[in-house]
């Protein structure tokens, strides 16, 4: 049977509780939404601090690092300052007109360079060994072979060009001239031959 327009239908006293229960289940969620969106802002801001602390610390550390460096470099200049001197002095003496045996030109060479030597060796740099040393390519940088009967094959024989070693790290290597054994190329050309 059909229903008309003005007849009302009452729900039941089940339906009524369903009901109720689905209001309360609705403010329950909404509050448990609206405490979501508080903590999601609550992380945001502290996300938001935690980067601004974060640039300030990066911007702190670079300022640190800056004025050590640059301590660093008044360090090692104090300590170059008398060898700069001593440069000069022996420029003025050069221009001065006065002639020096060279015996005491080489004295005085020698004496600046082992000041120099003195300084770089407190700031950590030590030579490479090269000369009568067995090739070592971490080491010595090989730009020529001299054949030889008299030494052992991949010694260096000569160095060109002195090698450092900073703090334990290789900042440049021995440009070095290594033995090879006059027969061993021989051999090797007879091999190819073969």
């Amino acid at each position: 049977m059909p229903l008309e327009d003005d007849a009302k239908v009452e729900p039941s006293e089940s339906q009524e509780d369903s009901l109720e229960e689905l209001r309360a289940r609705v403010v329950e969620l909404e509050k448990a939404k609206k405490a979501s969106e508080r903590k999601a802002a609550e992380y945001k801001d502290k996300l938001t601090r935690l980067q601004a602390d974060m640039e300030n610390l990066q911007k702190i550390t670079k300022r640190q690092v800056e004025a050590v460096t640059k301590q660093a470099s008044e360090s090692l200049i104090v300590k170059l300052l008398p060898i700069l001197d001593s440069l000069h002095k022996a420029e003025e003496i050069a221009h001065s007109g006065k002639e020096l045996p060279a015996e005491e030109m080489a004295v005085g060479l020698a004496m600046l360079r082992k000041q120099l030597a003195e300084v770089l060796e407190a700031e950590g740099l030590t030579e490479i060994l090269a000369v009568g040393q067995t090739l070592d390519p971490e080491l010595h940088e090989a730009v020529s072979y001299v054949e030889t009967d008299d030494a052992s094959e991949n010694t260096v024989a000569e160095e060109i060009r002195k090698g450092y070693i900073l703090n334990g790290k290789v900042i440049r290597a021995s440009l070095v001239v290594v033995n090879r054994r006059k027969n061993s190329q021989d051999e090797q050309k007879k091999t190819e031959n073969t």
